[in-house]
């Protein structure tokens, strides 16, 4: 199955300036990073612009008051199982105070179904709509760049396969359920302001560094997950 991941590009705060610009400067970089290694100039100036692009935008967790760690009554006894199996070097309060007030993603109402959970909650694994959709028209709009507006556009799509049971059925996932989900992907974070950007990860380049090459999708003959 092909692995296309819808990425959310977070929107911009009422006041803040030049976010277009901060992105398209991160993607230079990013796209230079898989042509060979930044050198550390380069790198630190990935690294500044990518903090101030955090700062000029709204994150997803906040865009949505996503649930905190600590508002779950069993919290404390949750993270101490979790810090018995992480390698860390801090000692448990420390680990404590810092995880209590990270987003609770596996309590989140918004968190997607289908998504790389928990590395990428907030991202939608697509791939399979070009397995259960024929319409031409609706393929295109799945691996294209949205806005909010666009995104809106391809729930309605959707709505339509769904109401006209245009879509086949596959062994891999409840397609039914699978279009329901997209659609509410969709008119979720459209509603919020947040744009889409179709990543056909089976497709990217590694980024390059000085270890060796990280990321991309090489072919290891396992199929693409949709589920978490």
């Amino acid at each position: 199955m092909k692995r296309v991941d819808w990425h959310l590009i977070r929107p911009p705060r009422a006041d803040a300036r030049e976010v277009a610009t901060l992105e398209r400067r991160i993607d230079e970089l990013v796209q230079r990073a898989t042509e060979k290694v930044l050198d550390a100039e380069e790198l630190a100036v990935l690294l500044d612009l990518e903090e101030l692009h955090e700062e000029r935008t709204i994150a997803a967790c906040e865009a949505v008051g996503a649930p905190k760690v600590e508002d779950d009554p069993d919290w404390e006894s949750r993270a101490i199982d979790e810090y018995a199996d992480t390698d860390t070097d801090l000692d448990l309060e420390e680990y404590l105070d810092a995880r209590r007030v990270e987003p609770d993603c596996e309590r989140c109402p918004f968190a997607s179904p289908y998504s790389l959970f928990p590395l990428d909650p907030c991202e939608f694994s697509a791939g399979a709509l070009l397995r259960i959709i024929s319409d031409p028209r609706v393929r295109r709009q799945v691996v294209d760049t949205m806005n909010a507006r666009e995104m809106v556009a391809l729930a309605d799509a959707l709505d339509e396969v769904l109401v006209e049971r245009r879509w086949e059925e596959i062994v891999e996932l409840d397609a039914e359920d699978y279009l329901k989900k997209a659609v509410f992907f969709l008119r979720l974070w459209a509603r919020h302001g947040f744009r889409v950007r179709p990543v056909a990860t089976d497709d990217e380049a590694p980024i390059l560094t000085p270890g060796g090459p990280v990321g991309g999708s090489p072919d290891d003959g396992e199929p693409s997950p949709v589920l978490h």
